[in-house]
């Protein structure tokens, strides 16, 4: 009974101009923030002379606004834990593929392939990092490597707050 009445209780209570921080029997309830994104590369990119930022164009989602497709970095809207993962692809003999992570201006990971023999290479990587508000994450291209896209979404990038602090 309780379970069926606290989404209504819980609509009823949205619909006022109260907070959505309430007690019922004993249990809390918060609206909490909402924060997720995925994005893509729109093409290939590489290979790099000097490392530069990648710049994830195509945004898949982008809940809460966080995720700035212009500049390829997010910047976290609350102090939480998230969880931030990124896929890169490379295809070309010759051309190694591997991308950097950093939280500000700290390099987290460097995650690399050496692609010898032309068939596509898949990286995946991902962390759970404390942020503060403000906090930018984001990814580089060491300088050489490429990142083979198609109209596939090989390349990836995407985070999600999993509680805040």
């Amino acid at each position: 009974m309780l379970n069926n009445s606290l989404p209504a209780l819980k609509t009823k209570m949205s619909m006022c101009s109260v907070s959505l921080n309430y007690d019922v029997l004993g249990f809390e309830f918060a609206e909490r923030p909402k924060v997720a994104f995925s994005a893509a590369l729109s093409a290939s990119l590489g290979p790099a002379s000097g490392i530069v930022n990648v710049v994830y164009s195509k945004v898949i989602t982008n809940i809460g606004g966080a995720y700035n497709p212009n500049t390829g970095i997010f910047t976290a809207p609350v102090r939480g834990v998230y969880y931030i993962r990124f896929t890169t692809c490379s295809q070309n003999s010759g051309y190694n593929s591997g991308v950097q992570l950093y939280k500000n201006s700290e390099k987290l990971l460097y995650l690399y392939e050496y692609n010898y023999n032309g068939y596509q290479r898949y990286i995946s990587g991902g962390i759970t990092l404390q942020l503060e508000v403000g906090d930018a994450v984001h990814t580089r291209l060491p300088d050489t490597l490429m990142l083979y896209e198609t109209d596939t979404n090989r390349n990836t990038f995407s985070g999600f707050l999993i509680f805040t602090m």
